[in-house]
């Protein structure tokens, strides 16, 4: 079984087509038998992507902080779900027991967690995939901050390798090389 860690909203007040790609995400993952590691919550479009995967049948791994459980909502009918001190510690239990990464729209923890796991590539740490989920045109405003940065020589060229951008189901679909 392949584990995918999904970073991404925490927030109910997101628009229903952002909930809605969430649902076809999560019960894609789930009916493919990917392991969901996701920080814990039951709130936004990470609860979305979780219930629906444990709806599908899928595998889900949530990893909570302490100070999180009332405030993310702690979602009760995870299959696995591990509370940790500190969100250090969560962050990097994420990391250990994910092979894959993928960036669906979210807001300041989203880019937090995807710049530390992009960061970590170009530092060797880690080779694994990182796929940004470029839903509705989400993130054109974090893909033209990279070419900047690489344009103006903060970054290298090789960094926008680091990364794929996909917009839609049937990208991610061939992207996890899933047949249906």
């Amino acid at each position: 079984m392949k584990s995918i860690a999904v970073y991404c909203s925490s927030s109910n007040d997101v628009d229903e087509v952002f909930k809605e790609e969430a649902r076809k995400v999560g019960d894609l993952l789930g009916k493919n038998k990917y392991k969901i590691v996701y920080g814990g919550g039951n709130m936004g479009l990470m609860g979305t992507i979780s219930n629906s995967s444990i709806a599908a049948g899928g595998h889900v791994y949530g990893v909570i902080t302490k100070h999180l459980i009332d405030f993310e909502n702690k979602n009760k009918s995870l299959n696995n779900l591990k509370i940790v001190t500190s969100m250090h510690e969560r962050k990097i239990e994420m990391f250990n027991s994910s092979e894959i990464f993928l960036i669906f729209p979210g807001g300041i923890g989203t880019l937090e967690e995807f710049f530390e796991v992009y960061s970590w590539k170009q530092l060797h740490i880690h080779s694994k995939p990182i796929i940004i989920y470029n839903f509705n045109n989400f993130w054109d405003d974090l893909i033209m901050l990279i070419d900047n940065l690489v344009r103006k020589n903060f970054a290298g060229e090789n960094m926008k390798e680091a990364y794929k951008v996909i917009t839609n189901l049937d990208e991610l679909k061939k992207e996890l090389r899933i047949c249906e």
